[in-house]
């Protein structure tokens, strides 16, 4: 197994500075996809930005596999399963939940939900409270039986015969398996996952094949874009196999850039690292700050244009800002708490 170099890993802070940028502006567009007369340029134009920025559920599950699993692998630490569980579980779920009630608050002053009790457990179990939050449900997926992943690949010596198989799964249940909320189902994803715990085990013997095919991957990302745009406008039946390669193509894109960022971009690593401690948080808060600007440009009637421009220019400043001097002062506290808990200072 190829040791890791912690020095060598910062390039995933980069990687979450670019999901969430592109999470927001997909988010954004969307708009302008749902809106413009079909098939007119603007509509054609927000269509291909949004499709080449689709990347991001795929990039943040295996974002989450190598952070997961990378002390286990790196460090060889002793695997528990339930402080595994209690570790990641009470990162995400606690933000969740007090991001629930936000939303389910919000949403009862705009009129669009009823104070209802069995309806808010319901939305919150299914992640349905608003359309972003099925990404919590997976996650939650892949941490209850991310273990086994991991240790099927600890134990095998083929570990890519393995993400070939786990490849085959994933589309074949991205493509097959349907049913109300089936979109947040872990095996639908699972290879993505299962690729961050792969680069967490072999971290040199992946960045010597990524840098070896970053130009075809770079092609590939292009080529899968337009088509992935072209399927979407005529709704192709090959939709679900052009999302899974364009997908799996853009986590090698993403991880590349991640490199090339952190080398070039050594000298705002304190910002990036700030960034990338804040985005689980900046992805639960844009989608309110966008639905409330939504509401006011219609309530005003904006064109689309407008709507989209209004809202480039609110949600990603309002949603970053705040995320970000949220996390600041929580660090900060974190600190003070140290230092008051340390020996030294009880001397």
């Amino acid at each position: 197994m190829s040791k890791v170099n912690s020095n060598r890993m910062y390039e995933l802070d980069y990687m979450r500075f670019v999901a969430c940028f592109a999470v927001m502006i997909v988010h954004i567009t969307a708009t302008g996809v749902t809106e413009y007369i079909s098939g007119s340029f603007p509509n054609i134009l927000m269509l291909f930005l949004n499709r080449c920025l689709k990347f991001t559920t795929p990039v943040f599950i295996f974002l989450s596999g190598v952070t997961s699993f990378y002390s286990y692998s790196h460090k060889n630490r002793e695997f528990k399963y339930f402080d595994f569980l209690k570790k990641r579980l009470s990162k995400v779920l606690v933000a969740y939940l007090v991001w629930c009630v936000i939303y389910y608050n919000v949403y009862i002053y705009y009129g669009y939900y009823t104070r209802d009790m069995n309806f808010f457990v319901d939305r919150v179990l299914h992640g349905t409270m608003s359309y972003h939050l099925y990404f919590v449900i997976i996650i939650v997926q892949m941490y209850l039986v991310g273990p086994i992943f991991y240790f099927i690949l600890k134990r095998s010596e083929k570990k890519v015969t393995i993400l070939i198989i786990a490849g085959i799964i994933t589309y074949l249940s991205a493509e097959f398996i349907r049913f109300e909320l089936s979109d947040r189902l872990f095996l639908k994803y699972m290879v993505f996952y299962m690729l961050g715990i792969y680069v967490s085990m072999e971290y040199n013997k992946f960045l010597e094949w990524l840098k070896k095919n970053t130009k075809y991957i770079a092609a590939g990302y292009v080529v899968m874009s337009i088509i992935y745009t072209m399927v979407s406008h005529y709704n192709s039946p090959a939709y679900t196999s052009i999302w899974f390669v364009f997908s799996s193509v853009s986590v090698f894109l993403v991880y590349s850039f991640g490199l090339l960022m952190k080398e070039k971009l050594k000298n705002i690593y304190g910002f990036i690292r700030v960034f990338g401690q804040s985005s689980y948080y900046i992805y639960l808060m844009h989608p309110l700050v966008l639905t409330i600007m939504l509401t006011y440009a219609e309530k005003n009637f904006l064109s689309v244009t407008n709507k989209i421009l209004l809202c480039t220019f609110t949600v990603i400043p309002i949603t970053v800002i705040s995320c970000l001097l949220f996390t600041v002062i929580r660090n900060k506290l974190k600190e003070s708490l140290k230092l008051k808990k340390s020996p030294a200072s009880a001397n």
